[in-house]
């Protein structure tokens, strides 16, 4: 098949990424394909060259990196129950209630416990995450098959991203109607393999796989334009825009991919991507993680281990020595109990390990470094330090080796939070309905709630084409605005939406704190609740702790307040009769 511009674009960007260099600074190169391999053999406790060295020993691996990681995760701990729906508008106090029943019904659903756990892990350990927004959600993509085109970028927007998937036919045939040249992709480009990257040494399997290749990103206007069969302007070769484009290809006789078809290609209005980084920028968009912080401290920890058995098992063997020839030549298996020997000289080798003390200090500063890069001290890691440690210095430790973790969470926070505003919480808004609110709320208090805006709302509307009017013919206008609404349940739409007009653009999610006051404020009004002496302050303010814990107050039953005798008024002019009123209601 004759290629076009864009897939051979797509063909030479992978093809460059897998294996040049770039420069990211005077002096120093770099691949992130080659990062992420080495990484991956880390990750696995693999040696490049096996697990025997030349002379047949074998290699262990002293895995201190693991440790590290676990110590960061439980200490930067996010769970479900941080990820709470927030706006600073009172009127959205309703709405916020309503989709913090249903973020927690959805994560639930979603399995998102574990797949935040699995994003701090991550994190941790490789020091990237990155996300993408699909329909119905996000999901995590896979580091090791996406290629980052431009790697010294700082941000994901300032680059194309290319992802690599395996698809089964299936997948490919339920891509049919959206997707174009299905059908030849099914035939042409089938394999029957499987490998978890693109050079990796690939499984027979019985069923057919296919390589599909996302790219997003910039491309010339001209070449999206001809894939799509469009007319091609004259200064469109000088304009780029972003893009979504998915081909499908085969694996290339030097390496890389040959790309075939072109399965679809769009413009998109930005890039779906949300990231998070461990690190700081120092030229590359790769940033640091554990794996790569302790890649020499790991690889010498390996060495000094090896060597340690290697001569210890030279050390545990017993050797002797005799200047007779005659002497037998194993005791261990020549010698029977009760044996005379007869020998001028007979004296046992020693054979101790020399320089086991230095490589042992070795291996304890190798282990404390790893602690020091990682913060993961005895006290991250809750072991007891060494007795007449002084308390006051154990809770310091403790104090500042919190205070990075707490950096870390809220950096890990804020993707996680653009994701729900921007992505989650919109459709989960445009997609609700009455049935969803009374399944969420487990009760019809909320709809009673609801129908009282919507009366409220009408009531305000109107009140200028209702004239004057007393409190008792209000109260029978909304009474009867309210049998209306309860007799056309099709009413409560309306109020629905109403409930979260303005709502999406204000609402936000603030998983630790950063971008609230409610813990301090919260703590300051627990602390002034005991000198407020007047009953309706004291029960505000406990109202405002409450709802700044998620508590939906608005729908407690509360006391009546005692009506206070009125004196006598005058009689006045009676108002015009309900009929007359109702019927100038707009």
């Amino acid at each position: 098949m004759l290629q076009s511009n864009l897939t051979k674009q797509i063909e030479t960007e992978i093809s460059d990424y897998l294996t040049k260099e770039v420069n990211v600074s005077e002096d120093c190169r770099f691949s992130q394909y080659k990062l992420v391999r080495r990484i991956g053999l880390f990750e696995n406790h693999i040696y490049p060259t096996g697990k025997f060295d030349k002379q047949g020993n074998y290699k262990y691996w002293y895995d201190k990196i693991t440790s590290c990681i676990n110590a960061e995760v439980k200490n930067v701990d996010i769970d479900t129950k941080n990820f709470r729906a927030k706006s600073d508008r009172p009127v959205d106090e309703l709405g916020t209630h309503i989709i913090n029943l249903k973020i927690k019904d959805w994560m639930r659903d979603n399995g998102q416990a574990e797949e935040i756990n699995s994003a701090e892990e991550e994190g941790a350990g490789w020091g990237n995450v990155l996300w993408k927004k699909v329909r119905g959600g996000y999901e995590r993509c896979d580091l090791r098959n996406t290629y980052i085109i431009n790697q010294t970028a700082e941000h994901i927007t300032e680059t194309p991203v290319i992802e690599r998937h395996q698809f089964s036919q299936s997948d490919l045939r339920a891509k049919s109607r959206v997707w174009k040249n299905v059908k030849e992709v099914i035939e042409g480009c089938k394999s029957d393999s499987y490998s978890s990257t693109i050079e990796a040494q690939a499984s027979d399997t019985t069923v057919p796989y296919y390589d599909i290749y996302e790219r997003n990103g910039e491309v010339c206007l001209k070449d999206l334009k001809i894939e799509k069969g469009e007319d091609v302007e004259n200064n469109d070769e000088d304009k780029y825009v972003l893009a979504k484009v998915v081909v499908a290809g085969t694996k290339g006789t030097a390496g890389g991919a040959k790309i075939e078809y072109v399965l679809f290609s769009d413009k998109i209005p930005k890039m779906p991507y949300k990231e998070y980084h461990r690190g700081k920028y120092k030229g590359r968009w790769w940033r640091e993680g554990l794996y790569e912080l302790l890649f020499d401290v790991q690889v010498r920890l390996n060495q000094i281990g090896n060597q340690i058995a290697q001569g210890l098992e030279w050390a545990s063997k017993t050797v002797f020595k005799s200047a007779d020839r005659l002497i037998i030549q194993n005791i261990l298996t020549d010698l029977k109990s009760g044996d005379i020997i007869k020998t001028r000289s007979l004296e046992q080798v020693n054979v101790r390990m020399e320089g086991f003390d230095q490589l042992a200090n070795e291996w304890n500063r190798l282990v404390n470094l790893a602690n020091d890069i990682a913060n993961s001290t005895e006290v991250v890691r809750g072991i007891t330090p060494p007795s007449g440690t002084p308390l006051g210095t154990t809770q310091l430790l403790d104090v500042n080796a919190g205070k990075l973790f707490d950096f870390i969470r809220e950096k890990l926070s804020i993707p996680f939070s653009e994701i729900f505003k921007e992505w989650l919480i919109p459709k989960m808004v445009d997609d609700l309905t009455m049935d969803d609110v009374v399944n969420l709320t487990g009760n019809s208090e909320i709809l009673n709630r609801v129908r009282t805006m919507i009366v409220d709302g009408w009531y305000l509307d109107n009140l200028l084409a209702i004239g004057p009017h007393t409190k008792e013919i209000a109260d029978v206008l909304k009474s009867k605005k309210m049998e209306e609404l309860r007799a056309r349940p099709q009413l409560l739409i309306s109020g629905l939406k109403k409930v979260f007009e303005g709502f999406k653009e204000n609402v936000y999610v603030d998983i630790v704190g950063e971008q609230s006051t409610i813990t301090e404020d919260t703590q300051s009004l627990v602390g002034i609740i005991n000198l407020e002496a007047d009953p309706v302050r004291r029960s505000y303010i406990l109202d405002e702790v409450l709802k700044s814990k998620g508590f939906d107050v608005a729908s407690w039953p509360r006391s009546q307040p005692s009506q206070p005798s009125q004196p006598s008024q005058p009689v006045q002019p009676q108002p015009a009769p309900l009929n007359q009123l109702t019927a100038k209601v707009v």
